[in-house]
């Protein structure tokens, strides 16, 4: 059971038994007043709720000392019972508990719908950053977090999250690591984040693994464990900081392609399908550059990187296209890539 269901079962769990308690205790004194008294069900339900409720009418009441001992049981127990219910459950109106737990089951509601989604395992500084990049991309995607503050910002902006602990398997499947498309984890500890890799590879091996690790080194036994990328923030730090150096205007434009969401050129990654209306055509006939405004950088076919292709080269089914350009022309480019063809 993921935790962000635990917590909203914990919030009712005293007065939910509290609850099943008065119940029994109804349940109970109709059965013995209908057997020890001769009454009948509805009766027996009457004096039962009366006694409870403290009402007495004095309609109906117990003429055996059995039956008379019964009502006294239920007085005391049924009163206080009675009691702490309705004070327990006006206390969570008041609070806001109830609309909290109704909120938490429409999240889940909305996480169990999630198909070919991203998974972010933890909001740290790392985690931030990429949510930050998702929510910008209208990427759909859950985060798994455990830490109370992280959590609240979560739900203060909308993000779907599930609170719980990201290397335990009930709440990776909670996010629908079987349903996902890709599984990034920025944990601070490479232990941690091993354990997510193959705990993820094993519920879903077509799953992509994008980790963290802050020990350079590890970066072997993170392939090893299936991890399809394994990033450094030490070493990106520091290679960015040297490249800043030596060549600041470069930096600087990458740095405003990633770092400014206001800025609408973006990079795309465009796979070619079978019937696709590129599909066999020359570079030079596809139009990425006259016609959307785009630059490819490269094409990727069969695990060959063909970097700055010539006009001549032909676009080929299965190729992925890494094209740059600005975002609304990438969405029609997109769009003209899976465009099938006209039939001849």
């Amino acid at each position: 059971m993921p935790a962000s269901e635990v917590n909203w079962l914990s919030l009712f769990k005293s007065p939910f038994i509290a609850l099943m308690a008065l119940i029994f205790v109804i349940t109970g004194g109709m059965l013995a007043f209908h057997q020890l008294e001769g009454m009948g069900y509805f009766d027996a339900l009457w004096l039962t709720v009366v006694s409870i409720a403290t009402v007495g009418y004095g309609d109906i009441v117990p003429h055996t000392a059995t039956g008379r001992t019964v009502a006294m049981v239920i007085i005391v127990s049924g009163v206080a019972l009675f009691t702490y219910v309705l004070s327990t459950l006006f206390l969570y109106l008041m609070e806001g508990h109830i609309s909290n737990v109704w909120g938490i089951k429409r999240m889940m509601h909305k996480i169990n719908h999630l198909h070919n989604h991203i998974i972010v395992c933890g909001a740290g500084r790392v985690g931030k950053e990429v949510i930050t990049h998702l929510k910008h991309g209208k990427i759909p995607f859950v985060v798994i977090e455990k830490d109370p503050a992280p959590i609240e910002t979560l739900k203060t902006d909308g993000i779907l999250y599930i609170a719980g602990d990201a290397t335990e398997d009930r709440t990776l499947t909670a996010a629908g690591v079987h349903r996902g498309r890709t599984v990034i984890t920025t944990l601070p500890e490479d232990a941690g984040n091993l354990f997510i890799t193959i705990t993820c590879k094993d519920f879903n091996p077509d799953i992509r693994v994008v980790v963290r690790t802050n020990r350079p080194e590890s970066m072997v036994r993170f392939k090893r464990a299936g991890a399809d990328h394994v990033i450094s923030p030490a070493a990106i730090a520091g290679n960015r900081m040297a490249l800043a150096a030596i060549k600041p205007a470069s930096v600087a434009f990458v740095q405003t392609l990633i770092e400014k969401p206001d800025v609408s050129l973006d990079l795309e990654e465009l796979l070619i399908p079978q019937n696709s209306s590129l599909a066999y055509k020359e570079l030079r006939q596809s139009g990425l550059r006259e016609k959307f405004s785009t630059q490819l950088l490269a094409i990727i076919r069969n695990e060959q990187t063909i970097v700055t292709p010539e006009p001549s080269e032909k676009l080929l089914p299965g190729d992925l296209l890494i094209v740059f350009g600005p975002s609304d022309k990438l969405t029609a480019l997109e769009a003209e890539v899976t465009a099938s063809q006209n039939p001849e």
